[in-house]
């Protein structure tokens, strides 16, 4: 399965919550790989200590151009304490972007390779979802996108305006994940978005600052997240997508940059018919 992760607006906790449904993810579903394609720039790097480690993004490029030769996605992982497994991006905006673009030589294709032939499960962290990010054939390919969200008023009405453009994206599956926010009863505005959403809307994701420290490698436990809030809600929210997205779906296939668009691909256009919810 492939699962693009991102935001409209800001970056709310995507990073996060890739790496806690990575960590969360059923044990008979494989290995996942979570890969950090944020255009904004990464942050595992420098969390980790990964700088120097010459994998990342930046080697995944340049396999592909080079056609792959014998080695996989996996070759261009690191492995973090926890054993999570990431293919860390750039920390520079400008490079970030770059290097995205350039997977269309061929890394995006080892990538899509690691979850078709190999049967591991790719999250991919998209960052912010702009209409010309140079992540979007991270979307076009995606079997579920999970569009992260704050229960904050301008961000949900950001997520309002901009609903009519998912539905026209035609994708497999997508999901709104609510991040619950501080000095708020768990389900504040959840319910309320999820009249207008229905089945659409999960989470709500908890505020736990001390779980996400653990998964940004400035904290450690014996246990992980594994019994914290944060890990108890999203290990429902990986069962469920383990349980019902179809894998494999078929999309379009990756093309060229637009013209006009410096060499970023597009997002998915939009179609002129609306997608029923």
């Amino acid at each position: 399965m492939i699962i693009a992760v991102g935001s409209l607006k800001a970056s709310p906790g995507a990073t996060t919550l890739a790496l806690a449904l990575a960590d969360r993810w059923p044990t008979d579903g494989g290995d996942p790989l979570v890969v950090e394609a944020d255009p904004a720039g990464g942050d595992l790097g420098a969390r980790f200590g990964l700088l120097a480690g010459g994998r990342g993004l930046v080697t995944l490029a340049a396999a592909g151009r080079r056609g792959g030769g014998q080695r996989s996605a996996e070759d261009h992982a690191h492995q973090l304490p926890g054993g999570l497994e990431v293919i860390s991006a750039p920390a520079g905006a400008e490079q970030a972007s770059q290097v995205l673009g350039e997977l269309d030589g061929g890394g995006w294709s080892l990538l899509w390779s690691a979850a078709r032939a190999g049967g591991r499960t790719v999250i991919v962290d998209c960052g912010r979802l702009d209409p010309w990010s140079p992540a979007g054939p991270a979307l076009r390919a995606a079997d579920v996108l999970l569009l992260v969200v704050r229960a904050r008023d301008e961000e949900l009405a950001h997520l309002a305006a901009r609903m009519h453009v998912v539905q026209g994206w035609a994708l497999p599956a997508w999901y709104v994940v609510v991040v619950a926010q501080p000095h708020r009863a768990p389900d504040y505005r959840v319910r309320e978005i999820a009249r207008v959403l229905g089945s659409r809307v999960l989470g709500p994701v908890p505020y736990d600052t001390t779980a996400a420290e653990v998964l940004a490698g400035r904290r450690q436990t014996r246990t992980g997240i594994g019994r914290s809030k944060l890990g108890r809600t999203v290990a429902g929210i990986a069962g469920y997508l383990a349980a019902t997205v179809p894998a494999g779906s078929e999309r379009p296939a990756l093309g060229a940059a637009p013209a006009g668009s410096n060499g970023r691909a597009a997002l998915p256009p939009t179609p002129t018919r609306t997608v029923p919810r």
